[in-house]
């Protein structure tokens, strides 16, 4: 009787497994499937709308020969603004939290509210600079949308950080103690040389997360069709100009919205590869 109990009861477990292990082949397969589709009309339509002027001209207006070469500069100034304030701050904010204040008040307070900032939606970031910055300017900028994009990028540089320094052993920090180093001899030579592979990999993954944002970009960077070397006013990036011309009714300008969705996914996609790699490498 025992036997029979406890053989019902493996049966049942048997098949409630075979169930959601069933349920979990289909959910993987169904995302693998959609995204292959995307993936591959992304390829297909991308790679026939490259050209030559799609890296040497700006974007045109319709009915008229153009590129993308003003929202490609503008992407890679803007963003590359953003992480040169964002990362810095990002790094110096994680290493204090860690190595100074861990487990004061101040530190959970502070871990708290950037979790918060790391999960906020995007467009909520967008329009807090919009009202800070643009409305005070009278005017959409690039510096506005750097601003934007620092403010996305710093919570994830500020978490990589304390979640690589967490990592280190304290065993170091002890020796290097015991040898009379002073600590931010201690910081610079040991700790932060053994999780620097872990912070640039934070670093890396975000510039792939805001240089595909579009949301706080509408509201701060703007739209031009025309190349802006500096940062007072607005500027093309490449998210907002593939919603731009994406939108638009002319065919010429939707094959360029695609071609841009293309050189943004590959730049993506190259910049979480290296990331990966980089923290094999510190595996």
């Amino acid at each position: 009787m025992e036997n029979a109990i406890r053989q019902s009861i493996v049966s049942r477990r048997y098949g409630k497994n075979r169930v959601m292990m069933a349920l979990c082949f289909i959910a993987a397969v169904l995302g693998i499937f959609f995204l292959s589709v995307i993936l591959v009309s992304l390829l297909y339509r991308g790679v026939s709308a490259l050209s030559l002027d799609v890296f040497t001209m700006s974007i045109p207006a319709q009915g008229s020969r153009g590129g993308l070469i003003n929202a490609i500069y503008g992407t890679v100034l803007v963003t590359g603004c953003a992480i040169l304030i964002a990362a810095p701050i990002g790094i110096l904010a994680g290493t204090y939290l860690v190595e100074y204040a861990n487990g004061s008040k101040l530190a959970e307070a502070a871990k708290f509210l950037n979790d918060i900032l790391l999960s906020a939606p995007s467009i909520i970031i967008g329009v807090f600079v919009y009202g800070a910055v643009v409305v005070p300017m009278r005017g959409n900028s690039a510096f506005a949308g750097v601003l934007a994009l620092a403010l996305i990028a710093l919570p994830v540089v500020n978490r990589t950080t304390q979640d690589m320094l967490l990592l280190v052993p304290n065993a170091l920090r002890e020796a290097t103690a015991a040898l009379g180093a002073p600590r931010w001899k201690s910081m610079v030579m040991v700790i932060y040389r053994s999780a620097w592979t872990g912070i640039l990999t934070g670093i890396l993954l975000a510039v792939a997360r805001i240089s595909g944002e579009t949301a706080p970009l509408l509201f701060t960077a703007g739209y031009s069709k025309f190349m802006n070397a500096g940062l007072t006013g607005p500027i093309a990036t490449l998210p907002v100009a593939i919603n731009t011309l994406a939108a638009d009714a002319g065919e010429d300008l939707k094959q360029l919205a695609w071609a841009g969705a293309l050189i943004i996914t590959v730049a993506i996609l190259a910049l979480n590869i290296l990331a990966r790699v980089l923290s094999g490498r510190r595996q």
